[in-house]
Formats: structure tokens, sequence, C-alpha cells
């Protein structure tokens, strides 16, 4: 479980394809293929609707490895984990990729101030939040995350010149887990298009891209998971095309303490897991690595100023569930979205 440290599993499977939906006319001569595996500290699923080719899938699942081995923080060979290894001491010459995702990172810590940090390493590893512990007996000490967090500052993130990077103090370190699988899901449909693949479904644990349409011409069908109850069950359906949808929230990967939840979504702020209004985002957009920021970025911001930066930018939506059961949807997507019927408890707010 190479990726086993990251903030934000940015789904953890919070959004389910409806399976229902997908049962369209095949194509001419194909049958849909699909495979999964087990990276980045997620199953990862990859559907084609409209070519047989397993070479295709051989060339995508290469590709999802590659970008494991050079991002992964835990691997001691990685790309990123010599960066920290080097941090306050050297910069270090990364592969474009790498170089690529690290620079898209510090974009969305500056333009968010900080609500996303690649550099939340240190707490990251302190909290250690898995998705398969329910239950703790201690948790970090305000002494502890208080040394963390001076240790956690995207401005002492430097990219250079030629692919390098610097972490000017010692101590730091970066993690891309709210961003790389958003990067991963891009480069498998950049790879798709290169072959010819017009219809699949992208699903790098949740983490959803909707490939062009399904076989019959109409639009995919993605369940948002519903974030009261157990994974699987769905709070409504979004009909999408050649779109990609992300959801954070706080509902998968977490624990209890005393009879209070810690969720993995950490306010680097604070130190501790983020304690607002918001109990899930999700992302609608036309690059993956996009939502994957920005779905940790507006969970952590709030329903208000999350809508802020996401009004500020451009073919980007996002849906905010509150605990308070109100879905915040943009008029944009209103006559996209269906709530699922017994789901009457939930009222629906335009913005």
């Amino acid at each position: 479980m190479k990726f086993k440290k990251v903030i934000v599993p940015s789904l953890i499977i919070a959004t389910l394809l409806i399976l229902t939906g997908c049962s369209t006319k095949k194509s001419a001569n194909f049958e849909p293929i699909s495979k999964t595996d087990f990276l980045m500290d997620t199953v990862v699923t990859i559907k084609i609707y409209d070519k047989n080719d397993e070479k295709i899938m051989d060339k995508v699942f290469d590709r999802l490895k590659e970008i494991e081995n050079r991002m992964s923080a835990t691997i001691d060979s990685s790309d990123v984990n010599r960066v920290n290894q080097e941090a306050g001491i050297n910069p270090v010459e990364v592969h474009d990729d790498v170089y690529y995702v690290i620079k898209t990172a510090k974009y969305y810590a500056e333009i968010s101030k900080g609500a996303y940090d690649p550099t939340i390493g240190p707490l990251v590893e302190l909290w250690n939040i898995k998705g398969d512990e329910k239950e703790r007996d201690l948790i970090p000490s305000d002494k502890e995350i208080k040394e963390k967090k001076a240790l956690v500052d995207y401005k002492k993130l430097e990219i250079l010149e030629d692919n390098k990077v610097f972490l000017k103090e010692k101590g730091m370190k970066i993690n891309l887990g709210g961003i790389v699988k958003g990067y991963a899901a891009d480069e498998v449909k950049r790879i798709l298009i290169e072959n010819e693949v017009n219809s699949a479904i992208i699903d790098l644990g949740g983490n959803i891209y909707a490939l062009g349409e399904k076989t019959d011409g109409s639009q995919w069908k993605i369940g948002i998971q519903n974030p009261f109850e157990f994974t699987g069950n769905y709070l409504g359906i979004l009909e999408v095309k050649d779109k990609t949808i992300v959801t954070s929230g706080d509902y998968e990967r977490y624990f209890e303490h005393n009879g209070k939840r810690y969720h993995h979504i950490i306010d680097v702020k604070t130190g501790y897991p983020t304690d607002n209004e918001v109990t899930g985002v999700s992302i609608v957009s036309d690059k993956s690595i996009d939502g994957d920021a920005l779905s940790t970025t507006l969970f952590v911001l709030g329903v208000d100023e999350g809508m802020k930066l996401v009004n500020s930018l451009n073919g980007v939506e996002a849906i905010f569930i509150s605990k308070d059961k109100i879905i915040h949807i943009p008029s944009k997507l209103d006559n996209n979205f269906k709530l699922k019927e017994g789901n009457s408890n939930f009222n629906i707010k335009e913005y």
C-alpha cells in the first residue's frame, strides 16, 4: 500500500458508478472489457465499452504503476521521496510529470491560500489515518501537532528551473495524495483517446472519469455517495459525459476517540481534521487533477468560501453536502442531478 499516508485519497469510493445505467446496446463488434488492480493504496478499475484490445489495458496499468513509483512518498526511490530526503539541503531534479504535478499542487495552494497544501506530509504522517481503523485510544498531542504544523508551508516549496524542486527546511515533506489520483485519471484518459477509445469509465478509488458517452449515445449515470449511510448507498444521480467527478468526504477514512470522529481531511491551519459544516464535496470538471485538488480544498474552506473560489474558476462546478442535509448545487448542474427516491429529508439549494 504505497500511498497509505496520504491526506486525502480524494474520493475513497465516495462516488458510485450506477452499473445498471451502463447496460447499453453494445457496439457492433465489441464486448466491454474491464481490468482491476490495487494501486496508489486504492482499487483501480478501468472499463472500456467500445474496444476489446487488452493491449490498451496493459498500457494504462503500466502508466499507473509508473506514476505511483515516481510520486509515492513511501517508495524510497520515488522522486517525491528524494525531494523529502533532501529537504533543507539540496534541490532535486525530478521527472517531467512529477514536476508538473508539484507545480499544479503549489498553484492550488496559492489560490486557496493554503487550504490545500502539498507540504502537509508531516501532519499526514503524524495522524496516519487509515481506512481499516475505527477506534483509537490516543490522538496526537497539541505539542506534537504544533511541531508538525511548523513544517507545513507551501511558500517554502520552491519550483526551480530545470525540473528542480526544493523544500527549504529540514523535516518538510511533500505528499501528493490529494492530487495524484486526479493526474493519473487524466493520463488514463489520454492513453485511451490515443488508442481510439471513445466510451469508458475510469475509476481510481472512486475518482471517476466518464469518457465520452455510453454506447447507445446517452450520458453516464454516476451516483453521488450519501455521506450519512454506508458506502454504496447513493444520494442522487448525476448524468454526465466527458467529465470527471471527484468527491472528498468525512465518512470513509476515519477513526473515533472518546466518542468523537477524526477523519482524514486535515486543516493545516489547526493541524486537526477539518471541522466545519461540510460532510462531502463533489467536483465536476474537465480535468481530474483539478477536481482532485479542489475537492480537498473546498471541503476545508467550507460552503461559503468554497463557493467563492469555485465560482472564480472556469469549467469547474461543485456540489456541497452539508451536515444539516442541504445539497448546495450550481444551477448549471440542476437539470443533470436527480435526488434518489426516498431521500426526501435532503433539501436542494441552488447557487
